[in-house]
Order: structure tokens, then sequence, then C-alpha cells
């Protein structure tokens, strides 16, 4: 796949120490993410994944290092000016207000941009049909959905996606599968895509990260891994 990237860094993180207060999950994390470029992140449960996607949103305590969003310093910024200024983050728990329509948990951070609600309906049909339907009506398929949605109305400059596949039916991952590549290819963003499933990691994009115990492992090509199943199993014990 082709993926439209330029020199200059969407996101950079530099030396990276942060958890939840004194409990430390990440240790002297660095990475670099290219204006359009498009990266997934796996490893084993527990390793500091989803906690490097939080981090890099502010919700965890950051005890050193630095976080640049095109090389403005975020470090100490506040969550909801991060998103304001161009980060939108898709939880792993998904965190749709049940009691607010379709429509409206769109509508409700909503920032001016290329994505629009019409543009989005169009992205993800099922949700136009339920466009009145509160968010406790809907199935997990569709509320992964309407995550990935939300996020997207923000129009950011920089896109993460926390296991969006999990707990997915199959028939439902195909298609959400479908919709991320869109996203990617058409949507004029950086992406982190943190993955459960190593067959869509390593498919979803070119370059992959390797996390264990805090740490980066492996920060390179995606088709070295598909390639060779006994490095990725040595890497994080699960083969493709």
């Amino acid at each position: 796949m082709s993926e439209a990237v330029n020199d200059s860094a969407a996101l950079q993180l530099e030396g990276v120490t942060a958890g939840y207060d004194e409990t430390m999950v990440l240790e002297g994390i660095s990475l670099r993410l290219l204006a359009g470029e498009s990266i997934s992140i796996i490893g084993r449960n527990g390793v500091g994944k989803t906690t490097l996607l939080a981090t890099v949103m502010g919700h965890t305590t950051l005890h050193g290092g630095t976080i640049q969003l095109e090389g403005r310093d975020i470090s100490t910024m506040a969550s909801f000016r991060r998103v304001n200024n161009g980060i939108g983050y898709v939880p792993q728990e998904r965190e749709i207000f049940p009691s607010l329509t379709v429509d409206e948990n769109l509508t409700v951070g909503a920032q001016p941009g290329g994505w629009s609600i019409e543009a989005l309906f169009e992205l993800f049909p099922n949700l136009a049909e339920r466009r009145s339907n509160m968010g406790n009506q809907l199935s997990g398929g569709e509320l992964q959905m309407l995550a990935i949605a939300r996020a997207l109305m923000t129009n950011p400059k920089v896109l993460l996606m926390d296991e969006p596949s999990e707990g997915l039916a199959p028939v439902i991952v195909e298609d959400l599968v479908r919709v991320m590549a869109q996203i990617r290819d058409e949507g004029g963003m950086s992406v982190i895509l943190v993955e459960q499933n190593t067959r869509i990691a390593l498919n979803f994009s070119d370059r992959t990260i390797v996390m264990d115990r805090g740490h980066i492992v492996y920060d390179g090509d995606s088709a070295t891994l598909r390639n060779d199943a006994a490095k990725l199993e040595q890497l994080i014990g699960i083969s493709v």
C-alpha cells in the first residue's frame, strides 16, 4: 500500500516515561510519526500499548520526556485542548454517551473540517439508519463505528485507535477493516492503530511497532513481521 507522507513530524515522543500516579508503565519511549503516516502498535496484553495512547491524550502521569504535536510541546496540555489542537481518540471502551442520540454523540464535540456528519453517514450507512437511536440502543459494532465517527468529527490531524476490532463478530470486523483502510487512505491524517489482532495490524500499515514491558522492542517494516513468523513469535509470542 502507498501512504502519502512528508518529512514533517505530526507527532513526536522523546524519552517519555509515564504511568498511573507513581506506577510506571512506559519507560523512555521515543516515537516519530510523520504527517500522513500510519503505524500499527502490537504486543501482548499489559505491555503498555493502551497506556501509550492514553499518555498522548494526557490521561496518565507523565514522569519524563516530551510530547510534541506538529512541533508544539503539548506535554502539559489538558486533554480537551489536545483534542482541540488536532488529536482524535477512539478509546478501547468506546465511551459513547448512552443517553444521547447518534446525531448528538457526533455533534457534541464537532469541529470544522472535511469530516462532516453527512460524510460520516456515507462512510457508516448503518449509523445513518440509526441516527435517532440513543447510544444505549446500539449493537457492539454500531458503538465502535460511532466511536470512530465521533473522533473523526473533531477533524483531527492525528487519529489514535485503541483495539477497534475487540469483541466484534468476524463479519463486523471485516466491514470495520474496510472502513479503517478508507480512513487511512483518504482521510489526510496520521493514524496510530493499537490492535490485538496481529493480522489486521500488520496489513493496516507499512510500519509496525512492537512493545514489551513498557519499551519499544521493534520499529520497522510490517512486511518483515508478516513474512517471518519466527521473528514475530519471538517478539510477542503470537504468529500470524
